[in-house]
């Protein structure tokens, strides 16, 4: 539950096995499970990391790098402010925060909720990939983004 850049680089410098793809599908399915408990504050949060962790582990496809290998180069860039790349998170999270709330509100996902058989994970799936699609794009602009930057970036190496 941490709120700060700088806390949650820390936790996982400490901690960087958590910096993969299942932890990003965990967080995820967690927001839409959050949403449809209607704790809307906690799902907020958890989807922020959601998508801190899915932009970083784009950024290391891009960069064809392990993630544990270059999840401080986002914090950098986040914490700087980077034209462009904050307001792409930003979009992305509120998309994200939407996508959640609209389909946590389907009668579908309640009744598999209320009946206690979470059978939707082929629709959660299909809500991941969405995530994934915008990030994507996402990507592309930070992409050309470093490209037109001259200084040149290390990775950090775990």
């Amino acid at each position: 539950m941490l709120g700060r850049w700088d806390d949650s680089q820390r936790f996982l410098s400490d901690h960087p096995y958590l910096v993969c793809e299942e932890t990003t599908k965990y967080l995820i399915l967690w927001c839409f499970h959050l949403e449809a408990e209607q704790k809307r504050a906690l799902m907020e949060q958890i989807a922020h990391q959601a998508v801190v962790m899915q932009f970083i582990i784009e950024m290391a496809r891009s960069c064809n790098v392990d993630p544990r290998g270059c999840f401080r180069l986002f914090f950098q860039k986040a914490k700087a402010g980077e034209e462009g790349y904050l307001e792409a998170f930003k979009t992305e999270l509120e998309a994200f925060k939407s996508r959640v709330r609209i389909c946590s509100q389907s009668q579908g996902f309640q009744a598999s909720i209320s009946t206690g058989i979470v059978d939707r994970l082929e629709s959660l799936s299909q809500n991941a990939n969405d995530l994934q699609d915008c990030i994507n794009r996402s990507v592309c602009n930070l992409n050309s983004m470093l490209q037109k930057d001259e200084e040149p970036k290390m990775m950090d190496t775990v």
